[in-house]
């Protein structure tokens, strides 16, 4: 699809809002301060449908969200122990009817309209999805730090309950200034809890974080999603970054194009890839996939590419991150599998022309010892088939048998996103 165009600062930031939709969403955002204007649970027990745009029962996703946080917590905000389901279908609108379009903080809005007062915190089990059928909607934010993500966290906040993402774009949760971490969802640790986090025909761009944050209990999938061009500045922000959990699922993805960050990083206990690209395509990303904390790696297709601009000195990085401090401890049991791996280094960096000769495919640094990999680490031996670099040397892949590629094979750029 194409890129989307956000508003410049000389420019009104809505301005296919005329005067008098301002006055009916400040008439509704103060509707529904009120209450008024927030319909009543459905009398059956299945998941409440949230219809969300144009036309819908919900002109905006601020509205929708107002609706959760009411049906998700009691009068004083405080989140139900056993909330029930709801199912939010958006749809597609004309360009930038969305933008901001992330909670009453944003100047989209005249007031608060929900309590808690950010009305993307998901405090109940949820699908959002794209209206089935149609072009996914575009949501957006213009991202001038004002306030437009509560917080500076996400549009989406999982708060432990399971949530699934349909047919969306994101896109633009980024600080102007390239001081923030906006993402497009936000895990939020919460212990205890079991929660499945699945995105499926999914794309997130230009933001801080595509992807941020997780907890020991979390179980995230990928699938069909298309994530790039993220990443700041401040080297703190990524594509895709699992922070902690249980297991990480990703199919059919394509994580490209990340600004110093990792295309992606998993610390949960176990990795699954299958059929996934990590191509650097010009950023100065850090390694295309890290597993700093060891634990289960299994990897059937997987092509890696590492930009000549690139921060770090391998393409693949396994354990050699001490994290006991952080909560994060060496995941045992630990293995390595790998099935159909392709990675290709840079035939001259351009950050760090020194590392020509040094660089790996593979850094397995799980036998570094507890300083370095953490409590329980241990030495976990590869268990490797069907590996092909490009510009590294036997010795560079980091893998026995490894085939050296006389030319750089054809990489496939196209977005995995069913449309």
């Amino acid at each position: 699809m194409g890129r989307l165009t956000l508003p410049s600062p000389e420019k009104p930031a809505f301005p296919h809002i005329g005067v008098r939709r301002r006055e009916v969403l400040a008439g509704l955002a103060l509707a529904v301060a009120g209450c008024e204007a927030v319909p009543a649970s459905p009398i059956d027990h299945g998941a409440e449908v949230l219809r969300v745009g144009p036309g819908q029962e919900y002109e905006s996703l601020t509205l929708a969200g107002a609706r959760l946080q009411k049906k998700w917590t009691d009068g004083g905000g405080h989140p139900l122990a056993d909330p029930a389901p709801a199912h939010v279908i958006i749809s597609p609108a004309e360009p930038g009817y969305y933008v901001n379009d992330s909670g009453s903080h944003s100047r989209r809005w005249p007031s608060l309209v929900g309590w808690p007062p950010f009305e993307g915190n998901l405090f109940g089990p949820v699908v959002i999805e794209g209206e089935p059928g149609k072009p996914p909607p575009d949501l957006v934010t213009d991202g001038y730090a004002d306030g437009v993500l509560y917080y500076q966290a996400g549009l989406f906040i999982t708060t432990g309950f399971d949530a699934t993402f349909r047919n969306l774009h994101f896109s633009g949760f980024r600080r102007q200034d390239g001081g923030g971490s906006y993402a497009a969802i936000r895990f939020n640790p919460q212990d205890g809890r079991q929660a499945r986090i699945v995105l499926e025909d999914v794309e997130i761009d230009h933001c801080d974080d595509g992807l941020l944050g997780g907890d020991p209990g979390l179980s995230l999938t990928l699938r069909r999603c298309f994530v790039h061009d993220n990443g700041n500045n401040t080297g703190l922000c990524h594509n895709i970054y699992m922070s902690n959990g249980g297991t990480l699922i990703a199919e059919d993805l394509l994580s490209t194009s990340c600004t110093i960050g990792h295309l992606l990083k998993s610390r949960a206990a176990r990795t699954i890839i299958r059929n996934v690209r990590l191509l650097g395509d010009g950023g100065s990303e850090s390694a295309c996939l890290d597993v700093p904390d060891g634990g289960i790696l299994e990897i059937d297709g997987l092509v890696c590419e590492k930009s000549p601009g690139s921060d770090a000195a391998w393409i693949i990085h396994y354990g050699g991150e001490n994290q006991d401090a952080s909560g994060v401890p060496f995941h045992v049991p630990a293995s390595i599998r790998i099935r159909d791996l392709t990675m290709i280094a840079p035939e001259a960096f351009t950050r760090h022309p020194d590392w020509r000769a040094i660089v790996v495919g593979f850094a397995n640094q799980s036998g570094m010892g507890e300083a370095a990999s953490g409590a329980g680490s241990f030495d976990v031996a590869p268990d490797a088939q069907g590996v092909r670099v490009f510009a590294l040397s036997e010795r560079q892949a980091g893998l026995p048998g490894a085939t050296v590629l006389s030319s750089a094979p054809v990489l496939d750029l196209k977005s995995p996103v069913k449309s």
